[in-house]
């Protein structure tokens, strides 16, 4: 489990080292930069990260309606893929996650691994 939220970034970025572009969590109806890499800096806004989660699957009554139709259990997490990058979006019982990374070689499950870890830590 992890102590911090630095802690968690580490963990992330020990899986992808500079490929991490930014980190965001949401609680209480918003969402907070946890780390965001220099060269993207203002690509990324919680504004973004609140649009997005309202329009997603993963936000209540859409994940709901998805878990039920799909009779497969809760919904995990949404894997978003781009040209340069690649962003993973974790529902949780009090917010969300948001973690987008350039689009190369990595390892996902570790990086998965890490951010379900994660969100349990905050439920």
């Amino acid at each position: 489990m992890f102590d911090s939220d630095e802690a968690f970034v580490a963990a992330l970025q020990s899986h992808l080292g500079s490929a991490l572009q930014t980190v965001a969590s949401r609680e209480d109806g918003g969402y907070e930069m946890l780390y965001t890499r220099e060269d993207v800096t203002g690509r990324f806004t919680p504004a973004d990260f609140n649009r997005i989660h309202g329009e997603s699957l993963l936000a209540d009554e859409p994940r709901e309606d998805a878990e039920n139709v799909f009779r497969a259990g809760a919904l995990n997490f949404a894997l978003y893929t781009f040209d340069t990058a690649v962003v993973l979006q974790f529902p949780g019982e009090s917010g969300a996650l948001f973690v987008a990374f350039d689009n190369d070689d990595v390892p996902l499950l570790p990086i998965v691994e890490v951010c379900t870890e994660w969100m349990q830590t905050r439920a």
